[in-house]
């Protein structure tokens, strides 16, 4: 049952129906609406850089990248190259170092943005990758083309692999919380 206002609010709708906003208000909301849903290339990728590059400096306090360690904590990276070798520990590198970024990444960036990494996924993570090894070799790591190679195979597939599995994570979330 309405009350009295909201049914004087009802009847003055019904009776505006026919009206329309001005066109420059019009205008401004679709302007509005497009840039919210519509994000650059350039800015995703430096929303993503900055959330690598800020779990990867956590990630340098346990796990030392190129002989590049904020505590000298080596401990996890001689546990892997006992255990599996030299290449194989630049790879589990590389993917620590990438994937836990990626995860944060993958929650703390709007669904736009998520969209847009999506559309050409293997770019992001190939440049993040590359951009990543030449930031850690121009704060001092010991970068040596081997290690390299094993450390962006290593990384860039963590973070394909993290995003994509992180990315329906999140969707089955959103497809929980709407259904309820």
């Amino acid at each position: 049952m309405m009350n009295s206002q909201n049914e004087k609010d009802f009847q003055d709708f019904v009776a505006s129906s026919g009206n329309t906003p001005v066109k420059s208000l019009d205008d401004q909301v679709l302007s509005y609406v497009a840039t919210d849903m519509e994000s650059s290339h350039f800015k995703v990728f430096l929303k993503l850089l900055g959330i690598q590059s800020l779990i990867g400096i956590l990630t340098l306090t346990f796990c030392p990248q190129f002989d590049l360690s904020l505590t000298n904590q080596t401990e996890l990276f001689h546990y892997f190259h006992r255990q599996y070798g030299s290449q194989i520990c630049f790879a589990l590198c590389g993917a620590i170092f990438i994937g836990s970024g990626t995860i944060f990444a993958s929650y703390i960036l709007t669904k736009i943005e998520i969209n847009k990494i999506k559309e050409s996924e293997f770019l992001y993570y190939l440049t993040l990758t590359g951009v990543m090894i030449i930031a850690l070799s121009l704060l001092g790591a010991n970068v040596y083309l081997e290690a390299a190679a094993f450390w962006f195979v290593g990384a860039w597939t963590a973070g394909l692999i993290m995003f994509e599995t992180n990315r329906m994570i999140r969707l089955k979330i959103s497809a929980l919380s709407t259904d309820h």
